[in-house]
């Protein structure tokens, strides 16, 4: 339902509240309280949706990122290891040089 469709479902049940008053006593008593609520909830059911959808998009970004800092991080990993195992070979090659 579009908001101007829940105003006048609205206008309609306020009106027919009103012209029946006098029959209250056999409602139950919080049927205009029910009433409220219920289009209160129907007006923000679009919104909670939306909000539902941009937290679920949020955290798919938030994983993609984590995702990325975490290949940098094994990348990084790997590139020390590279230059460790270079400056092994480069010491080794030194003392080799030395020794002659």
């Amino acid at each position: 339902m579009t908001q101007e469709q829940i105003k006048n479902a609205e206008s309609v049940v306020k009106l027919a509240l009103e012209k029946h008053a006098g029959k209250q006593d056999e409602w139950d008593v919080n049927i205009e309280t029910i009433t409220k609520e219920a289009f209160t909830e129907l007006r923000l059911k679009g919104i909670r949706e939306m909000t539902a959808k941009r937290i679920d998009d949020e955290r798919d970004c938030l994983n993609k990122d984590l995702w990325e800092q975490e290949k940098a991080i094994d990348n990084l990993r790997g590139y020390i290891t590279f230059l460790e195992r270079l400056i092994l070979k480069l010491r080794h090659q030194l003392d080799e040089h030395n020794n002659f």
